[in-house]
């Protein structure tokens, strides 16, 4: 059996590695694209370089066998840059034309050389602390090993090529990889210990209110879970994408589910790193031709292996005639691309939420799941209240309990869909830590309990609460 029939392990590898790559070296392209450049391609980019490696290895022996033909063809299909009428030739043909197509030009294959896919990844990495470049490093190395032995022997030239490229791909750790001093405004990289499934589930079940939202989170859970058995016993699975809307008025908790659901994904093994990205439209929208896709590259890129946040997604469609189209547009595309390593979460109020989406017929077919954020109740409210008091170290009296439920009661009675819920909850918090260090400044004697006891004078009253808020939720 030729090794072509026995090489599809290899060829489902590539498939399903390349396309995480493709973004990325498009960020690298699209800082450096002027306008007379063609357009950045990233699945071009790791096309070539499976070529060159082929062809070098080619010059090697000086020899293109049929075996390696059918396995080159393979790769090519990967890519779907194979002419049809190409294509259909049997094996022989095309051995014929790859043959012409060498000779003609050998004198470019002349040195085994690191894949140009592998320098624009080395940028990004270097840019962002990723990991593309050895990924994709791993890749080229295992396709030159297998395309070496699609004939059936490896004779000491080749050996000598593989040691080569080995050593080009895999310098010596005293090495230095140069690479591309290029900023993309790279994000903080926080240390922060991974906390358990267990622990990430515990934190939710003990939010106040949302108890819709918890439902619906673990209701997804559950299903991947599931999927996840099923993967593993070898039965079939349910496609489904992960890209989630979330409805709600301002303050209801939506940011904090979705840092949530980032970090319980990740321990799931649904995405490798399970941090969360938050944007809006201006950080998608540029007032420049072919600014816009640049910016949606670099937001979309730095959230790979997380979850992207997009607050107020509606803003993105407007009738003026800019750029929020084009944004759409490059995130479609991006989301498409990156499905498996990528989860978008758009957000804001519910129904402008359901007009943008209507309105983009593009998008919905995308988020199958649409998570509903319920104003918080005033006795939701005064619990958020009293924690942010506890966490603070604050003691509140019962008569100042009785009085920030009245508040919140009145409030919530007149609400509109500027409501501030838990964002109101902090602003009276401050305003009350406020009031209670004007009344103790003057005390003699200042004690410890005196220092963390929220008095009723200290809560503000509703007049002066609305005069505080109404520039912030107006």
């Amino acid at each position: 059996m030729s090794f072509h029939s026995q090489s599809s392990a290899l060829k489902r590898y590539i498939k399903d590695t390349f396309e995480q790559f493709v973004s990325p070296i498009e960020t690298v392209q699209w800082s450096t694209w002027e306008t007379n450049d063609d357009m950045p391609d990233g699945k071009h980019i790791i096309w070539v370089g499976f070529y060159t490696l082929s062809m070098a290895l080619s010059n090697i022996d000086n020899h293109f066998s049929i075996d390696e033909v059918d396995f080159f063809r393979d790769i090519k299909n990967i890519f779907d840059v194979e002419d049809s009428n190409v294509a259909a030739l049997p094996s022989e043909k095309l051995l014929h034309i790859y043959k012409d197509n060498f000779e003609e030009n050998r004198h470019l294959f002349g040195e085994i050389k690191v894949p140009i896919a592998v320098e624009y990844l080395d940028i990004y990495d270097n840019a962002y602390g990723t990991d593309f470049g050895q990924s994709a490093r791993t890749m080229y190395f295992r396709f030159a090993n297998a395309f070496v032995k699609a004939d059936g022997t490896v004779n000491e030239a080749e050996v000598e090529a593989l040691e080569k490229l080995k050593s080009l791909l895999y310098p010596l750790e005293n090495d230095t990889v140069e690479v591309s001093s290029i900023s993309f405004g790279s994000p903080k990289n926080e240390e922060t210990s991974p906390r358990s499934f267990d622990e990430l589930m515990a934190e939710l079940d003990n939010l106040i209110g949302l108890n819709n939202v918890k439902r619906d989170v673990l209701e997804m859970i559950n299903f991947l879970k599931v999927q996840q058995l099923r993967e593993a016993k070898g039965l079939s699975v349910t496609p489904t994408t992960k890209h989630l809307v979330f409805y709600g008025n301002p303050g209801t908790g939506k940011t904090m589910i979705a840092r949530l659901l980032a970090e319980i994904y990740k321990e799931l093994n649904v995405i490798n790193k399970g941090h969360l990205v938050e944007t809006d439209r201006a950080g998608l929208v540029a007032g420049y031709v072919g600014q816009t896709a640049l910016k949606v590259h670099e937001v979309v890129n730095r959230a790979l292996g997380g979850v992207l946040f997009i607050d107020e997604a509606y803003t993105l469609k407007s009738d003026s005639g800019d750029f929020g189209a084009e944004a759409i547009d490059t995130l479609l595309k991006l989301m498409e691309d990156n499905r498996n390593n990528l989860i978008v979460i758009v957000a804001g109020y519910t129904e402008k939420m359901k007009a943008f989406l209507s309105a983009n017929p593009g998008l919905k077919s995308r988020f199958n799941k649409y998570l509903f954020f319920e104003d918080y109740s005033p006795e939701e409210l005064k619990n958020i209240f009293l924690k942010l008091c506890q966490d603070a170290s604050f003691h509140v009296t019962d008569t100042a309990k009785e009085k920030i439920f009245g508040i919140f009661n009145i409030l919530s009675k007149h609400k509109d869909e500027s409501f501030g819920n838990a964002r109101l909850a902090r602003n009276i918090f401050e305003k009350a830590v406020n009031n209670q260090a004007n009344r103790i400044i003057v005390i003699s004697e200042i004690t410890e309990t005196i220092l963390s006891t929220i008095e009723v004078s200290d809560i503000p009253d509703e007049l002066e609460i609305q005069l505080s808020i109404s520039s912030i939720y107006k």
